[in-house]
């Protein structure tokens, strides 16, 4: 008979296996679609999760943004859809966010969406 220590474990293991499962799916998906990500590595705590959610990195050209806001579905490089938020910190410092302008993306998966926390124009339209 398992006791309910050992299903406490079994079920964090399991917890760990699809976590880990997630974040290497998706980062494989990203890479085959030639995009530079990088994963910071976040620590798993037993009973408690992870610390954060992961939080993934892109850079590419801005395709496609919103009309009116910056706040909305942006497209990058023709095929990344990302999600921006009025709490999204956009930097414009080194250009203004429009199409054409490169950028570096930072953002945390939420369901199939990427929601962008942070985007920062690295280059304005050459």
């Amino acid at each position: 008979m398992i006791t309910s220590k050992e299903k406490g474990i079994m079920r964090n293991r399991l917890f760990l296996f699809a976590a880990v499962f997630v974040v290497f799916t998706g980062a494989a998906q990203a890479e085959e679609s030639g995009q530079k990500n990088q994963l910071k590595q976040h620590h798993y705590q037993p009973g408690q999760g992870y610390e954060q959610e992961p939080e993934y990195k892109f850079s590419g050209r801005i395709t496609k943004i919103p009309e009116n806001s910056l706040s909305g579905i942006w497209v990058i490089n023709n095929d990344r859809q990302i999600v921006v938020s009025p709490t999204t910190n956009i930097k414009q410092e080194n250009g203004k966010a429009i199409v054409g302008a490169s950028v570096a993306v930072k953002g945390v998966l939420q369901g199939s969406n990427f929601m962008a926390t942070e985007i920062e124009v690295t280059t304005d339209i050459p």
